[in-house]
């Protein structure tokens, strides 16, 4: 009889803890809508820091000279990229993200997102592009 007690006890424990962790998550995910505009703020904030150290670190030098970064230096980058953010915003802020997101593979998805979308709107290598055409057409002009 003390067995069946026992068992009924822990089976009671499971789903309180269970329930609790439903309430908890459900409670989290309110939150998270209620302050999605905040959450994306602070994500965009984080993203355009890191993208401006990576750029003036690895990406600036080609983008002044009107070229892409070779593939296996744009590979690193990225990485470079992803690590940093993940550093600039810390565990806690990356575990929060994470969960706003779904799951890691998102998070890292939509990082990456930023940063190609970044990488392809580069205002100084088409700066420096349009710079180079017209002295071009100028040098053929004379």
């Amino acid at each position: 009889m003390e067995f069946i007690y026992f068992i009924l006890t822990i089976g009671i424990l499971i789903f309180l803890f269970l329930y609790g962790r439903m309430f908890f998550i459900h409670k989290k995910r309110e939150t998270i809508i209620k302050n999605f505009e905040s959450y994306t703020v602070v994500m965009q904030y984080y993203l355009h820091k890191a993208y401006e150290m990576i750029h003036k670190d690895q990406i600036l030098v080609y983008s002044v000279e009107a070229t892409t970064l070779p593939d296996v230096e744009f590979h690193k980058a990225s990485i470079d990229f992803i690590q940093l953010v993940e550093k600039l915003m810390g565990q806690t802020l990356v575990s929060e993200m994470t969960f706003f997101y779904g799951d890691y593979d998102t998070f890292l998805f939509n990082c990456m997102e930023y940063f190609n979308t970044r990488y392809d709107d580069d205002e100084i290598r088409k700066v420096s592009m349009s710079d180079m055409m017209e002295k071009e057409v100028d040098s053929e002009t004379i």
